[in-house]
């Protein structure tokens, strides 16, 4: 987490908490996000020769859907000139809620696509095997030859064929040891 982005975060959060409002912010930090992440619309927003109350006009104009407060925060970050952070301070929220809510997020990689009945399958295990709520993310990648890997939070299963291919050629290059009882 950027330090910037967090604190931007953490004060969302904390409005967010006292109000009970933690899904409309949310909501809103992914609106907030989209938008200052258009180029056409960050270009407008970083662009010095553009008069600075255009910009807040664009920032009513194309956030008109969103909460004052989160509308606030983009024109701050304009200001600030730090637009670009906004899908981190998004990012950042939605893991604090996440940690609020008692739910992980699981980074999952298959080395081939996976039906939806196999996913569900996965994330079940997982959330048994952490002991909490999963949220996961799955993506593709051919290089760990078979089965998955998944890291969930600083927890790393590591399910993959290549993975258990270089613990067997590890055992067989070391010496076997032969142990011999009490005849």
């Amino acid at each position: 987490m950027a330090p910037k982005a967090r604190r931007y975060a953490q004060a969302a959060f904390e409005i967010a908490s006292e109000n009970d409002t933690l899904d409309e912010w949310a909501a809103d930090l992914d609106a907030l996000a989209t938008a200052l992440g258009d180029e056409d619309f960050a270009a407008l927003l970083d662009a010095p020769q553009a008069p600075m109350s255009v910009k807040m006009t664009g920032i009513d104009t194309v956030l008109a859907g969103v909460g004052e407060q989160a509308r606030n925060l983009a024109k701050l970050l304009v200001t600030h000139r730090a637009t670009q952070v906004a899908s981190q301070i998004r990012d950042d929220f939605r893991a604090m809620l996440d940690t609020e809510r008692g739910i992980a997020r699981a980074e999952i990689a298959t080395a081939a696509p996976v039906d939806d009945a196999l996913k569900t399958e996965i994330v079940a295990r997982l959330s048994a095997f952490v002991g909490q709520e999963i949220t996961a993310t799955f993506t593709e990648d051919p290089e760990i030859l078979g089965g998955m890997v998944a890291r969930v939070g600083d927890r790393l299963v590591d399910g993959s064929v290549r993975s258990k291919l270089q613990s067997l050629r590890q055992t067989l290059g070391r010496p076997v040891e032969i142990t011999r009882g009490d005849d």
